[in-house]
């Protein structure tokens, strides 16, 4: 595999990380120490996208995402119409279920959080991830992406399973996903210690410390993470309920996920959620060719 460019790579890194956080805008100084940029690399590559409108630089020194990115998150939507399906299913979701949604899809070896609607009453409910960042896909993470996978790719991700994590059980959350359509996963402190690493790992996602922290922290959420089979005589302390939306050729194009649970749910009301995000999930993926080419003006920019 030939060794990217690293100017494009760099570029690449800015934009990952402005992505994360939309609204802010970043000066050279601080672009600089989150990212571990050269200041005379990254000074010339803000300037020429600068020049080509991928970020604009205002008055005060700092830069924002610029409006050609609009053109490539419009573009992004057109080339895959089942995500942006599921983009358009989101708010209704949240309206429907009177809690948060969120939509993530697989990158390689990473998960990214696309879109979110509906407001988590609760942030302690918060899944830890803001819209654009990126986590690395390591057990117990990613059963959505996962419980459909090919033997080797499922391979793959167990081998990045923490210690005294058992391959076994993982396994056995995989069939559980794929039978009952969903998956479930469930607080903990340590799924809240993971959370706020996932968000430390946000301001500077090239911090070594910040990052073996995240990975160390997701590792530990254990297997008990992962909702086999609930016990229907007691309540549960659900954290997400997550569900693949499939593309035309049968493959997970994203998950659409609820969140902001405010209280411990029964395994029927568990059931019930599941069973109203995989109607959503279908729905996105037996959208027609003609409906997916109004998404871009119901659903707007992914970026």
């Amino acid at each position: 595999m030939p060794r990217p460019a690293l100017a494009a790579s760099r570029a690449i890194d800015i934009l990952n990380f402005m992505a994360a956080s939309p609204m802010r805008a970043w000066s050279l100084t601080e672009l600089v120490r989150h990212l571990d940029l050269n200041p005379a690399s990254c000074h010339a590559l803000l300037g020429a996208m600068t020049s080509d409108g991928y970020l604009v630089r205002e008055a005060r020194r700092v830069y924002r995402l610029g409006p050609a990115l609009i053109a490539i998150g419009h573009g992004a939507l057109q080339c895959h119409p089942v995500v942006a399906a599921a983009r358009a299913q989101i708010a209704t979701l949240s309206a429907e279920a009177r809690l948060a949604s969120l939509l993530t899809a697989r990158v390689g070896d990473q998960l990214i959080a696309l879109a979110s609607d509906g407001p988590c009453q609760h942030p302690s409910r918060d899944p830890g991830l803001r819209i654009g960042q990126r986590v690395p896909l390591i057990p117990p993470l990613g059963t959505p992406f996962l419980a459909w996978a090919a033997e080797e790719d499922v391979a793959v991700w167990l081998e990045r399973a923490g210690a005294g994590t058992e391959n076994a059980r993982l396994r056995q959350s995989l069939a559980a996903v794929r039978d009952r359509g969903f998956a479930v996963t469930l607080r903990s402190e340590r799924q809240e210690a993971a959370g706020l690493a996932v968000l430390d790992l946000a301001d500077e996602p090239f911090a070594d410390d910040r990052r073996k922290q995240a990975i160390e922290r997701i590792g530990r959420m254990g297997e008990d993470y992962l909702m086999i089979e609930g016990q229907a005589d007691r309540l549960h302390p659900v954290g997400l309920i997550s569900a693949p939306v499939f593309d035309a050729d049968g493959a997970i194009a994203c998950t659409l996920s609820l969140f902001g649970f405010d209280r411990p749910m029964s395994l029927s009301r568990i059931h019930a959620l599941g069973r109203m995000l995989d109607r959503h999930c279908r729905a996105a993926s037996a959208m027609r060719k003609t409906e997916r080419n109004t998404i871009w003006g119901e659903a707007g920019c992914a970026l």
